[in-house]
């Protein structure tokens, strides 16, 4: 009984807290057409025209990258004022001829196996451009994103300086199904809704927004500031939103810059519940020396989701009904009648007509399938995964090895795998596992590694990552061997000690 009492009191209170922070949100967005009026004035009398660099990763799989190419090659913002450039990464066994240029855009091909990720690409390209000091602002947009042909001009028109803007999208259907018309029609009514009563309010607010790499505008001073983007995935843009928001650099929702999705393609994957906990832990020290915007911005990262809310109201309702007592069955009945007047409220600024209420209704229905999908095909993953990793590990060798979070060391085990005369290292943590791609020397596998710890907020203490370390080499491909200026010792590339300091280089590689 205790333990329930604890979780009837506080869901009671986080449900509670949840629907009064709403509610400031909801009367804020009776003001939306007045934001939109004051802005309409401002906008139409931008004279300046920015220097903008769209930058968009693809793959072979981004069938409507052309598509895409031709929408910007056709904006109605004057050419000489932008660039398109594709990081482009070619399938292995792909024989056709390499495209330098494609309508309007220059292609840079990825054939280098370490840039095989849209992080490490597009930082390549980032790090290429930045000294020729040429772009005002840079966009980073999705391969599979529609536009429309005032794109460009939109994001001039919203550009001040320093600034990070995040897009706003809609979903379309292209394909004449009875499944996606219903999935396209709960999507669309679900993104009006959540724009006009959330992300618009948050930029009446003038708090930070979630970005989203493929819709984001980031100025140039910015990113010379922070060195860096991490738009990988969401935990990925969850991390670089903090990060952002921590140098007092606020990512502000913009109405004006809209892409579309189709519905076969829309992402429902959020950060990982471990991944916010993480961010959280490493962030919270933070709020007692940062400004009003980023502690919002760190409680924001509790608010919960439809789905959520839903199934907590009624795990209290079965609460109630098994375990009654006369307070608790007020409490829940009270909680009931703030959730659906918030409800009716935000239908009522949201603005949405009777057929677009019923597919938000359908919403949670949809997002619990999507979310059993996700499931079922990160468990089929692991499957593939676990199994691949048996095969590997028979011609590896295992070591542990120790990592920093931010906040604390702790052990893990890294494998070091030799096969078909390639290396690659896998990092095991709990049921946590990292693989490199494949390299042909070890120093390499580990300085992957390495990078794709520390995108992820963590410092893989070995000798190869140490100031105080020195490569010896040995006459062999993998450079394993070493020498310490502190001990004076002849070590190996993954030892590590008591010495251990971070080589400048590493920290910003």
């Amino acid at each position: 009984m205790i333990v329930f009492d604890t979780i009837f009191t506080l869901l009671i209170i986080y449900l509670f807290i949840y629907c009064i922070y709403q509610l400031f949100f909801f009367i804020k967005a009776n003001d939306i057409e007045k934001y939109f009026e004051m802005h309409e004035k401002t906008r139409s009398i931008v004279i300046e025209k920015n220097k903008i660099c769209v930058l968009i990763y693809a793959t072979h799989k981004n069938k409507n990258l052309d598509k895409l190419l031709s929408v910007l090659n056709n904006q109605s913002y004057p050419k000489e004022y932008y660039e398109v450039h594709v990081a482009y990464q070619k399938e292995e066994n792909d024989t056709n001829p390499s495209r330098d240029f494609a309508l309007g855009a220059r292609i840079h091909n990825i054939q280098n196996p370490d840039y095989f990720s849209k992080d490490k690409a597009i930082n390549l390209l980032l790090n290429k451009m930045l000294p020729e000091n040429k772009f005002d602002a840079f966009v980073f947009l999705g391969a599979d994103r529609m536009i429309g042909e005032k794109y460009l001009e939109n994001i001039n028109k919203s550009i001040t300086k320093p600034c990070v803007l995040v897009g706003s999208k809609v979903s379309v259907n292209e394909k004449n199904q009875f499944a996606k018309k219903v999935k396209n029609s709960i999507i669309s009514a679900y993104l009006k809704y959540i724009n006009r009563t959330n992300n618009i309010v948050r930029s009446m607010f003038n708090l930070p927004f979630f970005i989203d790499g493929d819709n984001l505008v980031v100025t140039n001073d910015v990113i010379e500031k922070i060195g860096y983007v991490t738009l990988e995935d969401k935990d990925s843009e969850l991390e670089f939103s903090l990060e952002l928001a921590s140098n007092d650099i606020k990512s502000i929702y913009c109405p004006y810059i809209i892409t579309a999705i189709d519905v076969k393609n829309f992402d429902f994957t959020t950060p990982t519940i471990k991944n916010k906990f993480m961010i959280f832990s490493h962030y919270f020290p933070l709020i007692a020396f940062k400004s009003n915007s980023f502690k919002e911005f760190m409680l924001f990262l509790l608010k919960p989701n439809s789905l959520f809310v839903l199934f907590s109201f009624l795990f209290l309702v079965w609460l109630s009904i098994y375990f009654p007592t006369h307070t608790a069955g007020k409490l829940v009945y009270l909680l009931g009648v703030f959730l659906f007047i918030n409800f009716i409220i935000s239908i009522n600024v949201s603005r949405m007509q009777l057929k677009e209420i019923f597919w938000l209704m359908l919403y949670p229905f949809c997002l619990s399938w999507q979310k059993i999908k996700i499931l079922i095909n990160n468990l089929t993953m692991r499957s593939i995964i676990d199994s691949n990793y048996e095969e590997e590990n028979i011609n590896s060798a295992t070591i542990n090895a120790i990592v920093n979070n931010g906040k604390k060391d702790f052990v893990c085990k890294l494998d070091l795998v030799s096969e078909d005369g390639m290396r690659k290292v896998v990092f095991r943590e709990g049921n946590r596992f990292i693989t490199t791609d494949s390299y042909l020397r070890m120093y390499d596998a580990l300085e992957d590694m390495t990078y794709k710890l520390k995108s992820k907020g963590m410092t893989l203490k070995t000798c190869q990552n140490c100031q105080h370390f020195t490569i010896c080499p040995d006459g062999t491909l993998d450079c394993l061997n070493g020498k310490c200026q502190i001990s004076q010792n002849e070590i190996l590339i993954w030892n590590g000690c008591q010495y251990f300091y971070l080589h400048p280089n590493k920290k910003d590689n």
